[in-house]
């Protein structure tokens, strides 16, 4: 074979190795989103992108360090069985001290699960659950706190 011939050869696999490598490379590679699996670079992309409800539901336990703040909350004593709308210092997703209209408070360490629910005693040894509003804007604000910090986009 001459040296013109050679070359051709050698260039007609070169083109055909790298059109090759285009065709197959994203061949069983998929992931899901809401519109269903999708290959390749745009379906990278759409990884980054969910829900609020499907941020809850799969990263809760990193969102829930972004609540800090002070929120109405209802707290119902599991000794009276009553219940009462109050003000509560949370952070890092644990209602800390809720405060009376009284003036008195108690502490906690109750963690807030996904529900916006949360369970402990207080200083004195009585039961307490808590429900937290999961529309709230301190809620709200975790979650979008959260997916900035991790690359997310919520829709």
């Amino acid at each position: 074979m001459n040296k013109k011939g050679g070359n051709v050869l050698v260039w007609i696999l070169v083109v055909g190795a790298i059109a090759a490598f285009f065709l197959f490379r994203d061949g069983d590679e998929k992931s899901y989103n809401d519109s269903g699996y999708r290959s390749g670079r745009q379906g990278i992309i759409s990884e980054k992108t969910l829900s609020r409800d499907e941020a809850i539901e799969s990263y809760w336990d990193e969102i829930k360090d972004y609540i800090d703040g002070t929120e109405t909350i209802d707290a119902c004593s599991s000794d009276s069985g009553n219940c009462y709308d109050l003000d509560a210092d949370i952070s890092n997703g644990q209602v800390e001290e809720i405060y009376f209209s009284n003036g008195g408070y108690l502490y906690f360490s109750a963690d807030i699960d996904e529900s916006g629910n949360a369970s402990d005693f207080d200083q004195n040894g009585n039961g307490w659950d808590f429900t937290i509003d999961m529309d709230s804007s301190i809620i709200d604000d975790a979650i979008s706190d959260w997916a900035s910090d991790n690359g997310y986009t919520i829709e």
